[in-house]
């Protein structure tokens, strides 16, 4: 079995982590892979120099890895090991996210109701839905309700 967490930060990350272990401990084999996605710089709409540029990409990069690095650290300390983790660019992250399953046919995605800004949500429209809407696959969506679920 593939679960795909898609993480931005937001404190729905650890709450989807959390319910990722929680469904990895009760299947074995499963493969977790952890994905964030970048934007692409030329679909932020407002002028840039190439150095601006340069160090704002570099800036989106260490944050992706940092955060990562971290979802990946607290999933092995809850024993799980085949983990791969993913850095895309995109203009629209559902579109990504559910590329991604499609491409390496994930059978679960396990994803927030809402992302690191909920407010945004207003003005651009949720990914969530969209990704419920269009995946390949079979999608948890986790609120802050379910988390009686997965304590420990």
């Amino acid at each position: 079995m593939k679960i795909l967490v898609p993480v931005d930060g937001s404190k729905y990350t650890d709450m989807c982590l959390k319910v990722a272990s929680t469904f990895c401990k009760q299947i074995s084999g499963v493969e977790v892979y952890i994905l964030n996605i970048i934007p692409h710089l030329s679909d932020i709409d407002f002028e840039l120099t190439p150095t601006d540029r340069d160090v704002m990409r570099d800036s989106f990069m260490k944050r992706a890895d940092d955060l990562l690095e971290k979802s990946r650290e607290y999933l092995h300390s809850q024993g799980l090991k085949n983990i791969t983790t993913v850095i895309l660019k995109g203009a629209s992250p559902a579109n990504e996210i559910v590329e991604y399953a499609e491409k390496e046919k994930v059978n679960l995605i396990i994803i927030g109701a809402r992302g690191l800004n909920e407010q945004t949500r207003f003005l651009l429209g949720s990914e969530t839905p969209k990704v419920v809407k269009y995946s390949p696959c079979c999608v948890y969506v986790v609120k802050e309700s379910c988390m009686d679920f997965c304590a420990t």
